[in-house]
């Protein structure tokens, strides 16, 4: 059994928090909950109540779980007469994508339904102590890092819908840039609101209502029936056999989990060749039911289902926490980009999944009523092949995340690398039909394909935060393409 803890993620304060609550004698799980709150404010523009996600929970003694609470579509799909709903075009430096934003662009969230069925479950902390230190975040601000900047530099023009975060987000009409100090001020009735009253806090009352209403009013589709109706669920893994390695995958509605267990056939049909696995899975060209049915097919009983037929990426933060007692989680999250709308006198921004370009391949507004959206967000733990943990780890980076966490695990578990050789390894993937990858990257890139080569470890390539266990010991580290941040002792 561990004897320790580990912690990384994509902020350090955000793993600050984990630590303070682990050394107070919380588990992994009150870690988790107590960190996730803290990323309202150190990490707003990937992670709020208006959020959704998915986590793997690993109980010492019980068989890992995975908790889907990630967004769904509002139940019914009311006539506008008009429609919020406004494109946005981000200018990622390799690339310029188009995004949608507005309140056509919500789906219904599941980030604070999530934390109360995390806790309900397995936390052993009272909720009251897990938000203090998310508190003490509000009250003394949090100085905006190089990250997070860079982020809100990405996604200024969203921000700049909505006038009630302008002091938030801006100074003199400037926006707040790396080292001033991020003060949400109404964060702290909010995180209040939900001590006291619970999920119901958020998703019925006052906050319900006024969603409900701004909806109505301004030409969205969210309903306060959504809200009210919201579950978070606990479903059962995606297991499969790598190369004498257990990979332990969130299941549907995770499309990400389905990505990477094919990729890993890939690898064994194509001896350990990264660009050809990858290249090879593209091509085939699958869709979303045959991806469903192609995991199926090569891992027997593996019982993969996707749940939905629509697609939703970007905004992402993961963390994994290790304690003393071997519990651990693998928690990742999203808002999108954000829809441009924060809850009045919460700070907090809702999501804009049903604004993505890739969402729905007939057309915006076309999305099946009351369905979980799928989502390539992939928390993943891998055991060896004596059934012990020894990896968990997970990464933002939209479509990348399944190719990046893969090219991880392969490198640790297989090739024998520590968590810090394993991250300098060189990472390779195909975008927009050429050859991405990092200098120092060993195979041949020569697959027919044109190819751009990175001299520096970049974010394109994703940020896989880890946590490695040995017998005994284990390391942790957040990965440096993404400013990620880890604790251990």
């Amino acid at each position: 059994m561990v004897k320790s803890y580990a912690i990384s993620g994509g902020h350090e304060k955000t793993v600050e928090v984990a630590e303070l609550i682990l050394k107070d004698g919380g588990n992994a799980f009150d870690a988790a909950i107590a960190a996730h709150l803290a990323m309202y404010i150190t990490e707003p523009c990937m992670a709020s109540a208006g959020a959704g996600g998915f986590a793997l929970c690993y109980k010492q003694g019980e068989s890992i779980k995975m908790l889907d609470f990630f967004t769904q579509t509002p139940r019914h799909k009311p006539i506008l007469v008009k429609r919020d709903f406004e494109s946005i075009r981000v200018n990622f430096g390799n690339e310029v994508e188009e995004f949608h934003v507005g309140m056509a662009s919500i789906a219904t969230p599941g980030s604070v339904a999530g934390i109360f069925e995390l806790y309900e479950r397995y936390a052993s902390m009272p909720f009251r102590v897990l938000v203090e230190p998310a508190k003490d975040l509000i009250r003394s601000g949090v100085i905006l890092n190089t990250f997070q900047s860079i982020d809100m530099a990405l996604l200024e023009s969203i921000l700049r819908r909505d006038e009630s975060v302008r002091s938030v987000f801006f100074n003199n009409d400037k926006l707040i840039q790396e080292g001033d100090i991020l003060k949400m001020p109404y964060l702290m009735d909010f995180i209040d609101l939900i001590k006291d009253d619970g999920r119901n806090g958020f998703y019925k009352g006052e906050i319900a209502d006024t969603i409900n209403r701004h909806s109505i009013e301004r030409g969205g589709y969210i309903r306060k029936e959504d809200l009210e109706n919201y579950k978070a669920i606990w479903r059962d893994p995606l297991f499969i056999n790598y190369r004498e390695h257990n990979i332990v995958l969130p299941n549907g509605p995770s499309l990400g989990g389905g990505i990477m267990a094919l990729l890993f056939h890939q690898q064994l049909l194509n001896k350990g060749d990264w660009l050809r696995s990858i290249k090879a899975f593209k091509d085939k060209s699958l869709s979303l039911l045959e991806i469903e049915k192609a995991v199926n097919n090569e891992y027997v009983n593996a019982n993969y289902s996707l749940n939905s037929q629509h697609s939703a990426n970007k905004g992402t933060s993961h963390f994994n926490i290790l304690d003393g007692h071997g519990n651990a989680i693998a928690f990742t999250c999203t808002i999108g980009e954000g829809c441009g709308y924060f809850i009045p006198g919460t700070h907090m921004q809702l999501n804009n999944m049903l604004g993505e370009a890739f969402l729905l391949p007939e057309g915006f507004h076309n999305w099946t009523e009351d369905v979980r959206l799928n989502s390539m967000m992939t928390p993943t733990m891998v055991l060896n092949k004596e059934n012990q943990l020894s990896l968990i780890c997970g990464s933002g980076g939209a479509g990348r995340i399944p190719y990046m966490i893969a090219q991880m695990i392969d490198s640790v578990c297989v090739h024998k690398l520590n968590l810090a050789e394993a991250m300098r390894h060189s990472r390779v993937y195909i975008h927009h039909g050429t050859v991405h990858y990092e200098t120092g990257y060993s195979s041949n890139i020569n697959c027919g394909l044109p190819t751009q080569e990175w001299k520096d470890k970049s974010l394109f390539f994703g940020g896989v935060h880890c946590i490695s266990v040995d017998g005994k010991s284990s390391d942790a580290l957040g990965d440096p393409r993404r400013y990620g941040a880890s604790a251990k002792a």
